[in-house]
């Protein structure tokens, strides 16, 4: 299954590769983003009502990680954060489920981030979020319970990743569920209003093409 969801992922990249190199190819670089989303085919999304969002976007710009427990990490930009942040909220939202505060035992948390290396697993980064995620500590972390995320390999700057955690269905050895995983390859390419479009269109995308998540 993962290496089938590997093939996949990589030969859309490729994909779209060679057809920015076609003379009658693509002429923008919005028509190269690729959105990609994967979830977990027996949680019951219907069931969760509220959910948790941090105030910022991390920013990750190295494969190998030196990060130490209780470190705030590198954020991204608020000219873009704001973007990826409002863009959410507003999905989850339009889909039925109602923000609420981190310590107010949230049925979802929504954790954004932005890659700038050449390769990420989706395991890389519960680390970086002992500044946010409510009531963890070390030893703590996730799992991704009937589907596999897959490696993602950079075709242009800027990969927004997006994984949905539901807090309060720990496994037998308190790992957290990640129910839900939104890929946005090819963005912080071009001025800040592009971006800002683009950013916004792809991560409705990405929630558009995700039909089981409405309440």
């Amino acid at each position: 299954m993962m290496r089938k969801i590997y093939q996949l992922l990589f030969s859309v990249l490729i994909a779209s590769s060679i057809l920015a190199c076609k003379p009658d190819g693509a002429e923008y670089v919005d028509e190269l983003d690729i959105v990609y989303t994967n979830y977990d085919a027996g949680f019951d999304f219907q069931s969760k009502g509220t959910y948790a969002i941090p105030d910022n976007v991390i920013k990750i710009t190295d494969q190998f990680i030196d990060f130490n427990p209780g470190d705030e990490p590198e954020y991204v930009d608020q000219v873009y954060a704001v973007t990826i942040l409002n863009s959410i909220k507003s999905n989850m939202d339009g889909l039925g489920y109602r923000q609420v505060d981190p310590s107010a035992n949230p049925d979802l948390i929504l954790l954004p981030s932005v890659t700038q290396t050449d390769q990420v697993f989706f395991y890389y980064d519960w680390w970086y979020w002992n500044w946010f995620y409510p009531g963890w500590g070390p030893g703590w972390g996730w799992y991704y319970p009937g589907y596999y995320p897959p490696q993602v390999s950079r075709v242009r700057t800027g990969t927004l990743m997006i994984q949905m955690t539901s807090p309060n269905d720990l496994d037998a050895t308190d790992k957290i569920p990640v129910v839900w995983t939104g890929v946005i390859n090819g963005l912080l390419e071009g001025n800040t209003n592009s971006i800002s479009k683009r950013v916004n269109d792809s991560i409705n995308q990405s929630f558009s093409q995700s039909p089981y998540l409405k309440k």
